[in-house]
């Protein structure tokens, strides 16, 4: 993915369990996106980790993380549901954490 020769920028990412979701924006377009390679890749492990344990969602059973800059700034959210629960938080593009909502 971080090696695509014509460099295309993605507007979304998202990563679910064992999955990676990558949606680029149409060549030539004139919209907002991100190099995938600005990801904070070292980041994923800890918010993953973070959105499973401090958003009060009881038997977390799945979890994804989504980088999206349609609009605007690049916004990480990770979202983790459960056992009727789903909770999520949000951070920026470097990975810092803005806010919560758990269940």
């Amino acid at each position: 993915m971080t090696q695509d020769a014509d460099k295309r920028r993605a507007f979304t990412v998202v990563v679910q369990d064992r999955l990676l979701t990558v949606v680029f924006t149409p060549a030539g377009a004139k919209i907002a996106g991100f190099e995938p390679r600005s990801l904070p890749h070292d980041r994923v492990a800890d918010l993953v980790e973070e959105a499973r344990t401090t958003l009060n969602v009881d038997s977390p059973r799945s979890w994804q993380l989504i980088a999206e800059s349609v609009t605007g700034p690049l916004r990480l959210r990770g979202v983790v549901t459960g056992d009727g629960d789903t909770g999520t938080l949000e951070a920026d593009g470097r990975g810092e954490v803005l806010s919560r909502n758990g269940s």
